[in-house]
């Protein structure tokens, strides 16, 4: 992985949460803290998963659910922090992804972000994802997201 802006990487572990502030990013607003930190634990089950520090601060997590053979679904969370650090992340990112699709064969990956996250789908864009779709009310509390899927070469 790059190493920009002192930002490093880290293979997920259940205790980088204890002091993550970026809890607030991840789910829907009527979450708890509990509830937002089982889900991140639940997901790192599921496929690689890699914490973003600067120094000692966790400043991001993001991972691949390996859905089936040739099928990853991406999904990340970020404290504000993470912001300050634009190219270490994205470049990050990159990475983190084209490891993903070549160790375990992806054909597809794919994420979901909500429609009116204008920063986060600028993101995706930058990080190789487009849209495919509008999925009307997908969230729990009835938000639209699109489905987008970053384009893999083979």
């Amino acid at each position: 992985m790059p190493n920009i802006d002192n930002i490093s990487y880290h293979t997920f572990k259940p205790y980088h949460l204890n002091n993550y502030k970026g809890l607030k990013s991840y789910g829907i607003s009527s979450m708890s803290d509990s509830t937002r930190k089982q889900g991140i634990e639940r997901q790192s089950l599921l496929g690689p998963c890699v914490t973003v520090m600067h120094y000692n601060d966790v400043i991001a997590i993001f991972g691949v659910v390996l859905i089936w053979k040739g099928l990853g679904e991406a999904w990340s969370t970020f404290d504000e922090k993470a912001r300050r650090y634009p190219i270490g992340m994205t470049k990050g990112a990159l990475t983190f992804f084209d490891i993903c699709e070549i160790l375990f064969s992806l054909h597809r990956l794919q994420i979901t972000v909500l429609s009116t996250d204008n920063r986060a789908l600028r993101w995706a864009s930058a990080i190789g994802f487009v849209q495919e779709g509008l999925l009307t009310q997908y969230s729990e509390d009835k938000k639209d997201f699109y489905m987008m899927r970053r384009k893999v070469d083979g």
